[in-house]
């Protein structure tokens, strides 16, 4: 479940240097020959080193905003420059610059003068203005921003070499620059469709430009679309020449995410090595670009060290807290450090910009891992009275961890509730149900353990009436099975000949095992479910087997596989299906002890 941004989830969704120390990593070596350069615009005119004084030495890593004077023409190309203004400054590798613009900062404002054609650069701080440049616009207001950048990092006392032409770097075309300022903003907000398609559309006015398919990139990553993403990132870290280091480090980050979720180059863990060796170079070249941090952060987590992680995100927060994928990041990084309060804040803030089916796992994690039983359980049944909600495959996920909750606090009349609830919407989402088979039939048997319900059995015939796959009718079956020996043991027969196929079954040897359980035959039992543990990874056989050796006397080896159990269920590893008991029912049944988890018939 695990892909691309994010961490486990519920079913559903800087800059790196020079172009030398990408080519480092394996997944680039052969970029330039596997997609031909694309001719690109007409670069701005060459940017001379000015010579201007050390107004003031700012300390390396200072962070401060960037800003234009008001009173321009709305229209471009003068729209435009805040944004070449922004990306010229970008370049430095000794300050950090603020993603949006923030007053309360110090910051290099940028006064233009359509009319005199000249420029002055000053430094603000509070009511302090410091200039620091001027000059003639010229023919290219890109080149005059290239120019008054490269003096306003020289003045500041940064030993800045000559920097890419901006408009070479993001692109020539004015209307562009503000459209993918534009789908940037939309992003920032949660709008991830609408940017995808506004950056889509814009694509066709300069194809070439990695300014643009590195947004482009990261919304189809976004979205789920791994495959394109990655193709994208290769054509777009092949245009070397217009490569500012930024966008090259983001491209090369989102490229071994993708690739880590498509499971090519060695699989998941050997990207995640690479993803880490990524931000380890980047963040040796320019220490104070958050870009570097993000990776690192995003890779330590995956690679399960959270202690790190926590560490390059909480910078990074500071740095950008618009930043969604950073605080989606940190909460997973708090809570796989063991600090679930902690986690909460970064992941409240996820929730507005990132998909519902991202977030609603790890905030679910940390609010009852905070003992917020009450918060969580409102955040759940407010998701499933949205009507935006009704079909969305989430929704079962959501009644799954309501019936669970309700488990751990030894609510068995809701949890029987969710359960039914849960039962009646996938009578409606078949679709849902066959990828879900393995899920419904040990709900169907946590349901039958705790005391069944009359509902049940027209339910399963109604499903059965759907004429199904064969895992979704073997599901039915083992809970049909369960329902009718729970009732008696001789009813047994019509349901284990069914799932009797002359080869290895989960489900005939689970119902086999139940049967011997209802009969006190524990020899039996513990047979059947250790020919189930063999067959599947389920937490709920691993404790009905522990149960079992409990029940034989062996309590040392009974309590020790459900101690062990337990730990591995709450454990936090991004890079597998999570089992917290709070996903389940079955998996709540798992964690509970055996004397609350058990229900008289």
């Amino acid at each position: 479940m695990a892909s691309a941004f994010q961490a486990p989830r519920i079913e559903g969704v800087a800059g790196l240097g020079d172009a030398a120390a990408v080519r480092h990593l394996p997944f680039v070596v052969a970029l330039a020959a596997a997609c031909a350069g694309a001719p690109g615009p007409t670069p701005s005119p060459a940017v001379t080193r000015p010579e201007v004084p050390v107004a003031e030495r700012l300390a390396s890593g200072t962070y401060f905003t960037t800003m234009l004077a008001p009173g321009l023409p709305d229209a471009e190309p003068w729209r435009a420059a805040a944004v070449w203004w922004r990306e010229a400054l970008r370049q430095s590798a000794a300050f950090t610059l603020a993603e949006t613009r923030d007053p309360t900062l110090p910051g290099l404002e940028l006064h233009l003068e359509p009319t005199a054609m000249t420029f002055v650069v000053f430094w603000r701080r509070g009511d302090e203005r410091l200039p620091l440049a001027g000059g003639r616009i010229g023919s290219s207001l890109p080149a005059a921003i290239d120019q008054a950048a490269w003096s306003a990092r020289l003045a500041l006392g940064e030993a800045a070499p000559p920097p890419l032409p901006i408009d070479l770097g993001t692109t020539h075309d004015p209307a562009l620059l503000s459209a993918i300022a534009d789908a940037r903003d939309l992003l920032r907000d949660g709008g991830i469709d609408p940017a995808y398609r506004l950056l889509r559309d814009q694509r066709r006015r300069d194809g070439a430009a990695p300014f643009l398919l590195d947004a482009l990139a990261e919304t189809l990553l976004l979205r789920g679309d791994a495959a394109a993403a990655e193709r994208l990132c290769r054509e777009a870290l092949s245009y070397e020449r217009r490569l500012l280091p930024d966008v090259q480090h983001r491209l090369a980050r989102t490229l071994l995410l993708a690739r880590a979720s498509l499971g090519t180059g060695g699989g998941a863990a050997t990207q995640d090595r690479e993803l880490l060796r990524l931000g380890e170079v980047g963040h040796r070249e320019r220490p104070f670009d958050p870009e570097p941090r993000l990776t690192l952060g995003i890779a330590s987590n995956f690679l399960g060290e959270f202690a790190a992680a926590r560490e390059h995100l909480t910078v990074v927060r500071a740095a950008r807290p618009e930043a969604a994928i950073a605080a989606y990041h940190l909460g997973w990084a708090c809570l796989g450090a063991g600090d679930a309060a902690a986690a909460l804040a970064p992941l409240a803030d996820a929730a507005l910009r990132l998909p519902t089916a991202w977030v609603v796992l790890p905030r679910a994690l940390a609010l009852h891992e905070s003992n917020h039983d009450q918060e969580l359980e409102g955040m759940l049944t407010g998701l499933l009275a949205d009507p935006a909600n009704a079909d969305a495959p989430f929704a079962h996920d959501v009644r799954r961890m309501l019936a669970a909750q309700a488990l751990l606090r030894h609510d068995h009349d809701g949890a029987r509730r969710h359960l039914l609830a849960d039962f009646d919407w996938l009578l409606t989402h078949p679709l849902v149900l066959e990828k879900r088979a393995g899920e419904f039939a040990e709900q169907g048997a946590v349901l039958v353990r705790l005391g069944g319900s009359p509902r049940l059995l027209p339910l399963l015939t109604a499903l059965q009436q759907q004429h199904p796959g064969a895992a979704v009718a073997d599901a039915c079956a083992f809970v049909g099975g369960m329902d009718a020996i729970a009732s008696s043991p001789a009813g047994a027969a019509p349901a284990l000949a069914a799932l009797d196929r002359g080869a290895d079954n989960v489900w005939h040897a689970l119902l086999q095992a139940f049967l011997a359980e209802c009969r006190g035959e524990i020899g039996t039992m513990q047979e059947q479910l250790a020919r189930a543990a063999r067959l599947s990874d389920s937490p709920m056989t691993k404790a009905l087997l522990a149960r079992g050796l409990l029940a034989g006397g062996r309590a040392a080896e009974g309590r020790q596989l459900l101690d062990t159990l337990r730990r591995e269920m709450r454990r936090i590893d991004l890079r597998r299906p999570c089992q917290h008991p709070l996903l389940g029912p079955e998996l709540a049944f798992a964690f509970l002890e055996p004397d609350a988890a058990r229900v008289s018939r």
